[in-house]
């Protein structure tokens, strides 16, 4: 009897951690964001007879500041993160949308942790890429901090990424899985939490801290497979940020020369 009792927790046991890896988590990403610097910073321009409306920056910055939602899938060592499209008729905003994330999943981000890369799809210049790259291994620093966040124990961890960005973590060590949103990761737990913390000593920045909670973690066991991107035109991430300041470059000469020529 005992050793069919011992069997049944084993099963039991063996199930929970089965179950544990195919998760459904639910993140709103909050951006602050200045206003006044924001106009003085992103000047849009135009050209002739044409002039933006006058609450055009209020409206854009009522769009960047407001909560946005991602969803974070795990299955095994496969993820995806990417935002949850509302359906809006964009009223409250005077017809004005503007996405800006920080996380580094905004148009959706598969990680394969086993590999400790990730990929995401991009288009530029109406080519299509599939940006593949190496996840970043941050340098975590575990505290003994503790809080509770959405009925989990969860534990605080920082990095430094450069001289101008750091990160605030809380991460939950009951869900042994070293995930989190976007493209952050490396930590003995699901980070629950993160702040992207700006540390330019500019006074003139237009965004300053990103904060990205969990609102929801919801097991899955029935989960499909998550299938990764097919592999066409693919791309580090620092290849396609050269690619598109070139493309750049050339879209300011063209408009320069006809600009010129009028």
């Amino acid at each position: 009897m005992k050793k069919l009792f011992t069997l049944f927790t084993y099963c039991v046991l063996l199930t929970t951690l089965s179950f544990a890896q195919k998760l459904e988590v639910n993140y709103q990403e909050i951006i602050d964001v200045n206003v006044d610097e924001l106009k003085k910073n992103m000047k849009v321009e135009t050209s002739g007879s044409v002039s933006l409306p006058k609450d055009f920056y209020d409206n854009m910055y009522k769009s960047l500041s407001e909560p946005k939602d991602f969803k974070l899938i795990i299955n095994d060592n496969l993820s995806t993160y990417k935002k949850i499209e509302k359906i809006s008729n964009g009223q409250g905003n005077g017809g004005f949308s503007m996405s800006v994330s920080f996380s580094g999943g905004g148009n959706g981000i598969v990680k394969d942790l086993s590999k400790k890369e990730y990929s995401k799809s991009a288009n530029l210049m109406d080519k299509s890429y599939l940006i593949k790259d190496k996840l970043t291994e941050y340098k975590w620093q575990l505290t003994r901090e503790t809080k509770k966040l959405i009925g989990f124990d969860v534990k605080k961890a920082t990095a430094i990424i450069d001289s101008t960005k750091s990160l605030v973590a809380w991460y939950a060590p009951s869900i042994a899985i070293k995930d989190g949103p976007g493209i952050y990761n490396g930590l003995p737990g699901l980070i629950l939490e993160l702040e992207i913390i700006n540390n330019s000593k500019s006074e003139k920045k237009s965004f300053g801290n990103t904060t990205i909670r969990a609102t929801e973690v919801k097991e899955v066991p029935d989960m499909k497979p998550i299938e990764k991107p097919k592999e066409k035109n693919v791309i580090t991430e620092k290849e396609f940020e050269e690619l598109a300041k070139k493309q750049m470059e050339r879209f300011k000469e063209m408009r320069s020369e006809g600009m010129s020529k009028d």
